[in-house]
C-alpha cells in the first residue's frame, strides 16, 4: 500500500510539471507568432467588400505613428474642390459596414470634418471621381492624452484617391500549350477593364513569367499577350491581370512538355507513274496519269525520344482514258490504304520525316469501251489486293499548318498481272 501511495503522489507532480511547462512554451510560441501574422495580413492600405446590392465597396486605411499615454486621437479629414480652389470637409466616411479585416479601427464623428478615434489609424471610405481622374484628399492628426489636453498634432497630409476598376477575364485563348507543337507565344484575353495600365502575366506559385509585348484594345475588354517561348515552362499556370491597387483576375492555362497525340489531315496532288505492268499500256496506251487526287488522315498514338508511331489512312484517285483506232477506254483507278506509320520531327515543331509501310486494296471503276457506231460496253469495276511503302517530309508553316512533298511505291495484285506504281504526292495538311 505504501508503495502504491508513493506513486500515486509522485506521478501527478511530473505530469503537472511538463504540462505546465508545455503550457508556456505554446503561449510564448503564440506571442511570437501572432504578431507577424496580424502584420502581414494588415499590409494593405485598402479592404474591399461587397455589399447587399452585390456592389463593390473600398475601405481605405489612415494609419500614423502612434504616442505615448494618448486616449484618442482627432482626425481632420478634407476634401478638394476643383471648382472653387478649397478643401471641404468629409463627414461621409464612416462606412456603414465596417470590414473584418478593420476591425476595431472605426472611428466616431464629433464635429464637421472631424473623428475620434482610439487607436492610431481609421477606416473610412472615399470616393474616387466618376471621370477615372484622381481626387485629391487631406488629413491631420492631433492627440490628446490622460489628462485630455492635446498632446501634440501633425501637418496636413494629402493623398489621392483613383476610381477602382476591377478586371474580369472571360476567357483566354489558347488554354493548353503543347511544347512540342508549333504554336503562337502569344495568349489572347478577352473580359472586361483591361486598361491600358493593366499589367499582365503568368503565375504559378511565386514564379512569374512576364510578356515581352502587350498589344492592348481600345475597348478595354481585349489584349494580346506575346510571350518569349524559351521562357514557358511546363505545369498549371493563371493568366493574370493586375490593375491599380492591387485588383487582379485569372484565368487557368495549363502548359505541357508533349501532346500524346497528334491527328493530321491532308490533300494534295498525286499524279502515278506505272513502272512495270503487263496488260496496263496495252489497253489505256499510256502509263502516266497526270491527274491524281490524294487523301490522307494520320493518327500518332505514341511518342517516344526515338520518333512517333501511328496508323494513317490513305485514299488515291486518278482518272484514266485512251483511245485507239478501234476503241476509247475510260476508266477510274483507285486505291486505299491502312498502313503502319513513324514520324521523326528533325527541327521540333518546324520539320518532320515520315515513313509508312501497310497493304489495302486497288479499284478499277466503272470501266467503259465505246467502239465505233455508238456501241457502249457494259461499266463494270473490280477490286484486288495492294501493298505500300511511302517517304514524305513535311514543314509546319503556321501553328497545325503544313505543307508536304513524299512520293507512295504501291503494288497492285490482280489474278492475271502484278502492277508497280509510284505517285509523288504535293499536299497541304493541319495537324489538330
Amino acid at each position: 500500500m505504501a508503495i502504491n501511495s508513493s506513486c500515486s503522489m509522485h506521478i501527478p507532480h511530473a505530469t503537472n510539471f511538463f504540462l505546465k511547462t508545455f503550457v508556456l512554451f505554446l503561449a510564448f510560441l503564440f506571442i511570437l507568432i501572432c504578431p507577424g501574422m496580424a502584420q502581414k495580413d494588415d499590409q494593405k492600405n485598402y479592404f474591399v467588400h461587397r455589399d447587399e446590392s452585390d456592389n463593390f465597396l473600398i475601405f481605405q486605411k489612415l494609419e500614423w505613428n502612434a504616442g505615448s499615454h494618448i486616449t484618442w486621437y482627432e482626425i481632420t479629414l478634407e476634401m478638394y474642390d476643383d471648382a472653387t480652389d478649397t478643401w471641404h470637409p468629409v463627414n461621409d466616411a464612416i462606412p456603414a459596414v465596417q470590414p473584418a479585416g478593420f476591425l476595431g479601427t472605426t472611428p466616431e464623428l464629433i464635429k464637421d470634418g472631424v473623428y475620434k478615434s482610439q487607436h492610431n489609424s481609421i477606416t473610412v471610405s472615399l470616393r474616387a471621381k466618376e471621370s477615372g481622374e484622381p481626387q485629391k484628399y487631406r488629413y491631420a492628426v492631433a492627440a490628446y492624452n490622460l489628462l485630455g489636453h492635446e498632446a501634440f498634432s501633425t501637418e496636413y497630409t494629402e493623398f489621392e484617391i483613383n476610381k477602382a476598376y476591377f478586371p474580369e477575364i472571360d476567357r483566354i485563348s489558347p488554354e493548353l500549350i503543347y511544347l512540342d507543337t508549333l504554336y503562337d507565344a502569344s495568349i489572347r484575353v478577352t473580359g472586361e477593364n483591361l486598361r491600358q495600365n493593366t499589367d499582365f502575366y503568368l503565375i504559378k506559385n511565386r514564379e512569374i513569367i512576364r510578356p515581352i509585348e502587350i498589344i492592348r484594345n481600345d475597348n478595354n475588354r481585349q489584349a494580346e499577350l506575346i510571350f518569349d517561348p524559351r521562357t514557358f515552362d511546363t505545369g498549371n499556370w493563371f493568366v493574370q491581370a493586375q490593375n491599380p491597387g492591387d485588383f487582379t483576375a485569372h484565368k487557368p492555362l495549363t502548359i505541357k512538355f508533349m501532346k500524346w497525340y497528334d491527328f493530321s489531315l491532308s490533300a494534295g496532288y498525286s499524279p502515278q507513274i506505272i513502272v512495270y505492268d503487263n496488260n496496263f499500256k496495252k489497253y489505256y496506251f499510256t502509263n502516266f496519269l497526270p491527274m491524281g487526287i490524294d487523301l490522307r488522315g494520320t493518327f500518332i498514338f505514341l511518342k517516344k525520344r526515338v520518333g512517333y508511331f501511328g496508323v494513317s489512312f490513305n485514299g488515291k484517285w486518278s482518272p484514266v482514258s485512251g483511245e485507239s483506232s478501234e476503241y476509247h477506254i475510260q476508266s477510274q483507278l483507285a486505291h486505299s490504304f491502312l498502313a503502319f506509320t513513324y514520324r521523326y520531327p528533325i527541327i521540333r515543331n518546324k520539320l518532320t520525316v515520315e515513313a509508312r509501310i501497310g497493304a489495302g486494296l486497288t479499284y478499277t471503276l466503272a470501266t467503259k469501251f465505246f467502239f465505233e457506231q455508238n456501241l457502249t460496253s457494259q461499266p463494270f469495276s473490280s477490286m484486288y489486293p495492294a501493298a505500300t511503302a511511302g517517304l514524305s517530309i513535311a514543314g509546319y508553316a503556321w501553328r497545325g499548318l503544313y505543307f508536304e512533298a513524299g512520293t507512295d511505291c504501291m503494288a497492285s495484285f490482280s489474278p492475271s498481272m502484278i502492277t508497280l506504281s509510284i505517285a509523288p504526292t504535293i499536299s497541304v495538311g493541319w495537324t489538330f
